[in-house]
């Protein structure tokens, strides 16, 4: 028999394998009715023509921060044809330039593959917003990922639009750190201080419970053991509470059971991927470092071990961010660190940990 046609006969765990993907909207978002109300209530003047306050969104990874944002955008696209929702990864739109051609395209401008500077994209956005007559609301996601100078570029741009050109823009800022507001400069900050919400790391029953409603979304009825549901869910709770590394877990275990033609989701198919859960949790831990972190420790991994004073001499970064960066680096577990005293001072030797 054909190898693609015995696979494709042959029994599976899963009924919507889509489920367990990192884009899906799940129908309802589970235990975050406050964040919910809280960003609806800042979005809701633009019900009545009002502005909006911009918000920031922050909190560990896995708290349900994009999918909460892109939920309410909906919602509020359903109630009303005055906002225009445009969301934008940060990790893939990484400069100002492809931030602003992301806002044209989303008003139907086709941006011109002739050269053009950012300031004439965003002069050519803000004639396609003044004909459309709605307000845009950009949610930029992972802004951790842009460089300082083209982060506090597209803030500005967008946060001074009314005062600079007379129309509204809403900014839905979503962010890992609740740092963030310091890594700006001070005329970014007084326009975005307006609304923060907070999102702390989902409890083990909490993402037990989100685990089940992904089951009963994803696998087939009765395909999987309650015990294996709590161990995904201790899983990711030892490891920030991150709902998605959660779901991953439960995925992984199902391709397991699938693996081994079994009928059902055990604990011991959870058991065997939990490594590869690790794994690829501490590369998107990794891939969501901001380019000044990945270059601190890019410099680290070269030299091994490296002090610090001669960590700050090859790098063109200000000394106390650098500072800064180690101490998020270590708090992660990407670096570790040794005191050394000795008659010149006190230093530290740092060195990348595998």
């Amino acid at each position: 028999m054909n190898i693609f046609r015995k696979l494709d006969s042959s029994q599976s765990v899963f009924k919507n394998e889509s489920a367990f993907s990192p884009d899906f909207m799940p129908p309802e978002i589970l235990h975050r009715e406050n964040e919910t109300r809280e960003l609806a209530l800042n979005l809701a003047p633009i019900m009545k023509g009002m502005r909006a306050a911009s918000v920031v969104l922050h909190g560990p990874p896995g708290t349900g921060k994009t999918t909460l944002a892109r939920h309410v955008l909906g919602q509020l696209r359903e109630a009303t044809g005055k906002a225009h929702p445009v969301y934008v990864n940060c990790a893939e739109q990484g400069y100002r330039y492809s931030i602003l051609g992301a806002l044209l395209a989303s008003l139907d401008y086709a941006v011109s593959r002739r050269g053009r500077s950012a300031d004439e994209l965003l002069g050519y956005a803000v004639e396609m917003v003044k004909k459309s007559g709605k307000v845009p609301l950009v949610v930029l996601d992972d802004i951790d990922m842009l460089p300082a100078n083209e982060k506090n570029g597209i803030l500005y741009d967008l946060l001074r639009m009314r005062e600079n050109f007379g129309i509204d823009c809403t900014v839905i800022v979503i962010t890992n750190r609740d740092d963030f507001m310091a890594s700006l400069e001070r005329r970014i900050r007084s326009s975005l201080l307006q609304a923060a919400i907070r999102f702390q790391p989902y409890s083990p029953a909490q993402l037990r419970d989100i685990l089940k409603e992904r089951a009963k979304l994803g696998l087939l009825p009765g395909a999987w053991d309650e015990d294996a549901l709590g161990m995904c869910a201790g899983f990711a709770a030892r490891n920030g509470g991150d709902a998605r590394l959660a779901i991953n877990a439960l995925w992984l275990a199902g391709k397991e059971a699938d693996r081994e033609g079994g009928a059902k989701v055990l604990p011991a198919h959870v058991e065997k991927v939990r490594g590869a859960a690790q794994d690829l949790l501490r590369a998107e831990q990794e891939q969501n470092l901001s380019k000044e972190e990945k270059l601190v420790l890019a410099e680290i991994r070269k030299a091994g071990r490296i002090q610090s004073g001669t960590l700050y001499s090859k790098l063109e970064l200000n000394e106390r961010s650098v500072r800064n960066y180690l101490a998020r680096l270590e708090e992660l577990g990407f670096v570790e660190s040794v005191q050394i005293n000795s008659k010149e001072g006190n230093t530290r030797i740092f060195s990348a940990r595998k």
